[in-house]
């Protein structure tokens, strides 16, 4: 049996509460995108094999894999195709939707019937935010209750559980702007920056009041401005929280000239997503096209490289679809061309196709 999966990935639109006094920390906000979007098939294989992944990604899906295998006691070999990723390091939420996929997949497989909660903490997701967990069970808006608190002030190892999850409006979308040489944090450096912070409560209070009396009415309203407005002083708020490790509210300068000029050409709302680089702005539907338009020759025009997308929101999960008696060498990959390892999980040695015998 193989398993395919196809994931969201999202846009993290803020935190609520970073001082922590009330016992709990964090409370993320954020949406899921249709595009863009991971995908992978993963099928029983004689070796561990790894299609179609740069030397980066494939020693990322080794190091899922041999987590989700050294917990279950499940057999590491097994064939990934991967089909489709989500530019890694731009604030879309790349890292948790592939190890949700990895082991989701994996566990559909070998028959493990944990929970996705349970699953997550396992491959060490959910650590601040359950945006990305949330993206892939339902999709939405989403609004966490951030991470409790134990009697030392510490994070508790369970993901946060959902506060809010609302259906986005078909006729809202993003226009995602995401450069291509600026990298967000992640992993050791993104645990580093925040154990640098020094969390204001004031900023957190003026965040839960724009969140509860601007940001959730005006959304339910299906008020586009005024749920604009709030999403950019959402995001402007929450960089005030991180302005001393990314040395500014944004995480590069170019990162205040894509936002102003979103702003200028008509989004109603805009900001960074997570760390950054990845910029979006929020537009009605007939307008986005336009609006991502303007953006490229923006780009062009400032001799900035990047790529813009207009994504709709997604309303539902990850996409699972079980396939039945695939032959491995036959799997379309989806891409006309692309790199092919095998990989000993122990040695951690990567070789190319040249160098390895057909399956």
């Amino acid at each position: 049996m193989s398993v395919r999966i196809k994931t969201l990935s999202r846009l993290h639109l803020g935190f609520m509460d970073l001082n922590g006094n009330l016992g709990r920390r964090y409370g993320s906000i954020g949406v899921s995108l249709s595009n863009p979007y991971t995908e992978i098939t993963i099928t029983k294989n004689r070796t561990l094999t790894i299609k179609n992944a740069n030397r980066v990604l494939s020693q990322r899906i080794v190091s899922c894999i041999k987590t989700f295998s050294d917990h279950y006691k499940t057999d590491p070999n097994v064939l990934i195709q991967v089909h489709k990723n989500i530019p890694e390091h731009k604030g879309l939420g790349s890292g948790s939707q592939l190890a949700l996929a990895i082991s989701v997949g994996l566990s559909k497989i070998y028959g493990i019937k944990d929970p996705i909660s349970e699953i997550s903490r396992i491959m060490g997701r959910g650590k601040r935010s359950s945006i990305g967990i949330q993206s892939f069970e339902r999709g939405g808006l989403i609004i966490d209750s951030g991470k409790k608190l134990d009697h030392n002030a510490n994070p508790i190892a369970t993901p946060p559980e959902t506060l809010f999850r609302f259906d986005f409006p078909d006729e809202w979308k993003f226009v995602v702007t995401i450069p291509h040489q600026k990298q967000g944090l992640s992993g050791d450096q993104e645990k580093k920056a925040m154990g640098k912070l020094k969390p204001s409560k004031d900023i957190s209070e003026k965040i839960c009041r724009l969140v509860m009396m601007q940001l959730l009415p005006s959304f339910i309203s299906r008020d586009i401005e005024i749920f604009g407005k709030a999403l950019t002083e959402l995001d402007r708020q929450t960089g005030l929280f991180f302005k001393p490790v990314q040395g500014g509210i944004y995480c590069e300068k170019t990162s205040y000239k894509l936002i102003n000029h979103l702003l200028s050409s008509g989004a109603f709302g805009a900001g960074q997503s997570s760390w950054g680089p990845a910029i979006y702005g929020l537009a009605l539907s007939k307008e986005a096209d336009m609006l991502a338009d303007e953006m490229r020759h923006f780009l062009k025009k400032n001799k900035i490289k990047g790529t813009v997308i207009v994504a709709s929101a997604s309303n539902r999960g990850a996409e699972i679809k079980n396939i039945k008696d695939v032959n491995p060498n036959k799997l379309k990959t989806g891409r006309s061309s692309g790199t092919f390892f095998q990989q000993n999980l122990f040695e951690q040695e990567v070789r190319p196709q040249a160098e390895i015998n057909q399956i």
